[in-house]
């Protein structure tokens, strides 16, 4: 009696498993249904949509293949319009070549004929740009100047003021790397202030050639002061620069003549120092010494 319910519980309890199997097998199968719906749809859609690219792409290369057939056929043409060109080119040049040659005939026939004539002009356009250079460097060495200057040429140029060129002359003279320069500008002072400085200005001449060391030149240029400008402040110092010129010569004879006659001309001199130099050169007593011993001969 007691196994009945046990029984009927064991029955009931296994009925209940049934449904609850059947129940979800029969949810089981629902989503899958749901979910073989849902992944059509979506398998639908995405071909809908590659349907659609494929058909924009394939649109997209036909229309890139004709216009590539479009710029082959403009490249076709362009290449035979180049080669048509090309031939119409050269007709031309060849027709212009045989022009040219026809004008060279004519033109070197004209041009005999014109040589003369050309030559003239020529001649004559070169005369009048050397009058116009000159012109132009009269008209530059009229400009008037600060100081005196030497331009690249080697032409001289001097300020308006005598005593202002005088001084710069003079302090140029003893630079032998500018010695032609500096006696072109004496010349010039000369020709632009006579009667100024004429004597120191043949004796600075002389200062520039023996800056060069040309002794004889300098001597020479010297003695013009003995010459023509006798008594003149230059005139003493003039002597006393011939007498270092023949020292520089080695003619210390003549050297010593010439200072001798110096104390005759010059009894008391301005360039004691200089003097008492050049007689120690030459070996000859002090001039007072020499003076003494004639005054007790008398």
């Amino acid at each position: 009696m007691r196994k009945l319910p046990v029984i009927r519980i064991a029955t009931s309890f296994c009925l209940l498993f049934m449904a609850g199997c059947i129940a979800l097998t029969k949810d089981v199968d629902l989503a899958k249904a749901q979910c073989l719906a849902e992944g059509a749809a979506k398998r639908r859609v995405l071909e809908e949509t590659l349907r659609g690219d494929l058909a924009a792409i394939a649109e997209r290369l036909a229309k890139i293949e004709e216009r590539l057939k479009l710029q082959k056929t403009a490249q076709e043409n362009k290449m035979s319009l180049s080669f048509s060109t090309l031939d119409e080119l050269k007709d031309t040049i060849r027709d212009l070549n045989s022009r040219i040659d026809a004008i060279d005939v004519g033109a070197n026939k004209a041009a005999a004929e014109l040589t003369p004539t050309v030559n003239r002009i020529v001649e004559r356009s070169d005369a009048l740009a050397m009058e116009v250079a000159a012109l132009r460097a009269e008209l530059e060495g009229q400009r008037p100047v600060e100081n005196v200057t030497i331009d690249k040429g080697g032409a001289v140029r001097l300020p308006d003021d005598p005593e202002k060129s005088f001084t710069q002359l003079q302090k140029m003279s003893e630079d032998a790397a500018i010695a032609p320069q500096v006696r072109e500008g004496w010349a010039r002072y000369l020709r632009k202030f006579p009667g100024r400085h004429d004597c120191e200005a043949v004796f600075y001449v002389g200062e520039t050639y023996s800056a060069e060391k040309a002794w004889n030149t300098a001597i020479e240029q010297y003695r013009r002061i003995d010459a023509e400008y006798k008594g003149c402040v230059k005139h003493e110092i003039s002597y006393l620069r011939i007498a270092e010129a023949l020292i520089a010569l080695g003619k210390k004879d003549y050297a010593k003549k010439v200072v001798l006659g110096m104390r005759d001309i010059f009894p008391t001199t301005e360039y004691p120092k200089m003097t008492a130099t050049i007689e120690k050169k030459l070996g000859l007593p002090p001039r007072e010494k020499n003076k003494e011993k004639q005054d007790k001969k008398k």
